[in-house]
């Protein structure tokens, strides 16, 4: 008899792949390539997207407090320091991280608007369990943790406008029959890219715009220079509670702060008011199985 040759390491790796592949299959992490999913009546919920934050916040609260040495040691200067690192972590966890995590998911069938809507409460309660004891903590005044709270509100109600329109207006599916993986509405991939684009653009054109124009050596007006701070979460928060020694407060806000902050807050409620229109005017219909009655 011949010897049984030797082992193949591609054949076996390609085994492990589909014992993995078969895996998460089957406890619902994702859906099935080849099959009904069983799950698709739960994707999209958030309690996966809840854990994630948690992790998230924490992780970078630890990463950012770490990188300002022994905390015995620490100042009251560099503990504001790191609170205006974490908060920033935290805009970008929100106006970034989240429309990328969940436009690389399969879209729920109760539409975009309802997922986004769910998230926000996921994503704003514990940004305002940060922000208001810094007040305390840090020594800032009330009004600027105040204002950073409504641009930041403001800038997680804008991108999850986009999202919202992004993931679809959803569909109507009858009591007594399942979801169907037709009315997930799968996006194509270079659809959803190009939204991740668009919400990256809306979010970095002011930081973009103000260093485009200092590299060409173009001076700019302070109000200008202030209002193109104010027109990103990346920068607003560090705008809003840099220190101001010569004002005898650690941070405070001014009146151009203050238009700048309510002018977003007037864009994030439009935005929705938009959403509001176009999904009333492109509810998807009453989805039915092809042998139901």
């Amino acid at each position: 008899m011949d010897e049984p040759g030797p082992i193949q390491p591609r054949k076996n790796r390609a085994g492990h792949r589909r014992a993995l592949r078969d895996w998460v299959e089957h406890i619902g992490l994702v859906a099935p390539k080849n099959a009904p999913d069983p799950w698709a009546h739960r994707r999209g919920e958030p309690r996966g997207f809840a854990v994630l934050w948690m992790i998230f916040l924490l992780v970078s609260t630890l990463l950012v407090f770490m990188t300002l040495g022994d905390p015995v040691r620490v100042t009251a200067e560099g503990y504001r320091e790191g609170a205006r690192r974490l908060i920033t972590v935290i805009s970008i966890g929100i106006t970034v991280l989240w429309p990328m995590i969940r436009l690389s998911q399969v879209n729920a069938i109760a539409g975009g608007p309802t997922v986004v809507a769910k998230d926000l409460v996921i994503l704003l309660v514990p940004l305002q369990a940060v922000l208001w004891p810094q007040a305390i903590i840090t020594g800032w005044s009330v009004t600027s943790v105040a204002a950073s709270a409504v641009v930041l509100v403001s800038w997680a109600l804008i991108v999850g406008a986009m999202l919202a329109v992004a993931l679809g207006p959803g569909r109507v599916v009858r009591t007594f029959e399942g979801p169907l993986e037709a009315d997930m509405r799968v996006r194509p991939g270079l659809e959803r890219s190009l939204w991740m684009v668009s919400i990256l653009s809306v979010v970095g054109a002011g930081p973009l715009i103000l260093m485009c124009l200092q590299s060409i050596g173009r001076g700019t007006s302070d109000d200008l220079e202030l209002l193109l701070r104010m027109a990103s979460p990346l920068t607003a928060p560090w705008e809003l509670l840099r220190e101001r020694i010569w004002t005898g407060r650690h941070a405070v806000v001014g009146a151009a702060h203050w238009r700048a902050t309510w002018m977003t807050a007037c864009l994030a409620v439009s935005s929705w008011i938009l959403v509001a229109i176009w999904r009333s005017t492109s509810r998807g219909g009453v989805a039915s199985r092809p042998d139901s009655a």
